[in-house]
C-alpha cells in the first residue's frame, strides 16, 4: 500500500472511531433521559383518593372500575370504599389498594325531618373520620364518586385539598323537594373545585356554573362486543330475545313497565322471549315477588325470564344473547351505560326519550327513542325491530361505531386526568 492509501485509511478509521463514540455518546444520553423520565414519572405520581358509595358492581361502581383500569402510570389510585364488596376485590385483584372506611351515604331514609338530624351527626362523625384518613394519606386530590357522599367533601375543603364531584343522577324535579335540592346543589358546587357531569341531562340542572364539564362514561369495547354465537339459553332460532338490565326498583327502573310492553307485544308476536336481569337492593325483600306475581297474573310465565344477579365479568355474554336492550326507566337516567354495553355488542337499544339517553341515541339512527312512561310506544317499537333484519342491521353497526368513536373508557380517562391538571396548575 503506497502511502496515499495508507493517509485514506487513516482517515476512514478516524471517522469510523469518532461516528461509533458520538453514536454511543447519544445512545447514553438518550437512555438515561428516558430512565430518567420514568423515574421522574414513578416520583412524581399524583396520588388520587375516589369515594364511592358502594362496593357493588352496579352503574356508578362499574364506571369507577373501568375508569381506574385506563389511568395513566402517573396517577395513584386509592379507593375508599364503606363497606367490602366485589369491587374491592376486583380492584385489589389489579394492585389497586383500597380502604374500608366507614362514611354515611345521603340515602332515601334520611329524607325526613326527624331523620335528618341523625344523618348530620353520622356525617359529623364521618368528616372527622376522613379528615384523619386524608391527613395520613396526603393525596393530591379527592375525587368523589357519587352526589351521595358529602363527608369526602367536606373532609377536603378543611384541609385544603382540591376535591372533585362525579356527578351521576338526573336529580332536580324527580327524588327530592326543590328546596332540598338547592341546597344539595349549593354544597356541590361550593365544596368542589369541579363537577363532572356524565351528560348534558346531568349538567342542566347546575345551570351555567363555570365548574361543570361534561364527560361521558365509557366501556371496554374489547371487552364488549359482538359475538356470532347465541347461548344454549336461547335454543330456538327463531326466538327473538329483548332484555332489561339493572336494579330491581320497578318504581325506578321500570320493570314494570317492561313486562306491560311484553304482554302488549305478545298479543302480535308469539316468538318473543323477555329476560329481567338484577337483583333487588339489600334490605327490600318483596320487589322480585311482586314483579312476577305481575308476570303470573298476565299469564306470561313461560315468556318471561328473570335471570337475576349477573357478575361483571359474565354480562359480555348477556348481552350478545339478546337482540334487544330495552331502557325503560320511570326517572330519566344520567346517561345509561346498559345501553352502550348493548351497542357495542350490536344490539339494538330502545329508550325513553329523556336524560342521558338523549346524548347517546340518535333516533332509528344507532337506536330507537320512544316517548316516556308510554308502553304502547315502547311495543310498538320491540316490534318494528322484531319485524325488520335490515333495520335491526343497521342499528347495530352504527350502534358499535358510536361507541368506538365517543364512549370508549380510555377517552373517559383522558379528559378526567386533563380537569386533575388544570386543577393543580
Amino acid at each position: 500500500m503506497n502511502s496515499e492509501g495508507i493517509y485514506e485509511w487513516l482517515c476512514c478509521e478516524k471517522r469510523k472511531f469518532w461516528g461509533g463514540l458520538a453514536l454511543s455518546i447519544d445512545i447514553h444520553y438518550i437512555g438515561s433521559r428516558i430512565l430518567a423520565d420514568d423515574t421522574g414519572q414513578v416520583m412524581n405520581r399524583q396520588r388520587v383518593l375516589y369515594l364511592t358509595a358502594s362496593a357493588g358492581t352496579y352503574g356508578a361502581e362499574n364506571a369507577l372500575f373501568d375508569l381506574i383500569r385506563s389511568l395513566p402510570k402517573e396517577i395513584e389510585p386509592i379507593v375508599l370504599v364503606p363497606e367490602p364488596g366485589p369491587l374491592v376485590d376486583s380492584l385489589t385483584g389489579l394492585g389497586i389498594q383500597c380502604r374500608i372506611v366507614p362514611f354515611t351515604i345521603l340515602d332515601r331514609k334520611y329524607f325526613h325531618p326527624f331523620r335528618i338530624l341523625v344523618y348530620k351527626a353520622s356525617a359529623l362523625l364521618s368528616t372527622l373520620r376522613l379528615l384523619k384518613v386524608f391527613r395520613q394519606l396526603e393525596p393530591a386530590l379527592i375525587h368523589t364518586n357519587n352526589v351521595l357522599i358529602l363527608p369526602g367533601a367536606f373532609s377536603a375543603k378543611m384541609l385544603g385539598i382540591p376535591h372533585v364531584w362525579h356527578i351521576r343522577e338526573v336529580i332536580e324535579g324527580h327524588h327530592i323537594h326543590p328546596l332540598l335540592w338547592n341546597i344539595w346543589r349549593w354544597i356541590i358546587l361550593t365544596f368542589s373545585a369541579r363537577v363532572i357531569c356524565i351528560s348534558s341531562a346531568v349538567q342542566k340542572q347546575f345551570g351555567d356554573n363555570k365548574k361543570t364539564v361534561v364527560i361521558h362514561d365509557g366501556i371496554d369495547t374489547a371487552l364488549f362486543s359482538p359475538s356470532r354465537n347465541r347461548s344454549a339459553r336461547f335454543p330456538k332460532k327463531k326466538e327473538f330475545a329483548i332484555g332489561i338490565v339493572g336494579r330491581l326498583e320497578h318504581r325506578r327502573k321500570g320493570q314494570d313497565l317492561f313486562i306491560e310492553a311484553a304482554r302488549i307485544a305478545l298479543q302480535s308476536r308469539k316468538d318473543l322471549r323477555f329476560v329481567i336481569v338484577g337483583h333487588e337492593r339489600d334490605g327490600i325483600g318483596d320487589i322480585e315477588q311482586k314483579l312476577q306475581e305481575m308476570v303470573r297474573q298476565h299469564g306470561l310465565g313461560a315468556k318471561i325470564e328473570f335471570r337475576g344477579f349477573v357478575k361483571r365479568e359474565d354480562m359480555p355474554k348477556l348481552m350478545n344473547e339478546l337482540d334487544v336492550l330495552v331502557l325503560c326507566s320511570k326517572q330519566p337516567e344520567g346517561l345509561g351505560v346498559v345501553l352502550l354495553e348493548a351497542m357495542a355488542c350490536e344490539k339494538v337499544v330502545i329508550s325513553f326519550a329523556e336524560g342521558g339517553p338523549l346524548d347517546v341515541i340518535k333516533d332509528h339512527v344507532n337506536g330507537l327513542l320512544v316517548p316516556p312512561q308510554n308502553v304502547q310506544k315502547l311495543a310498538e317499537a320491540i316490534l318494528e325491530v322484531a319485524g325488520n333484519h335490515k333495520l335491526r342491521k343497521s342499528l347495530g353497526v352504527e350502534g358499535r361505531k358510536t361507541v368506538e368513536s365517543s364512549f370508549r373508557t380510555e377517552l373517559t380517562a383522558r379528559e378526567i386526568v386533563r380537569v386533575y391538571k388544570q386543577i393543580r396548575k
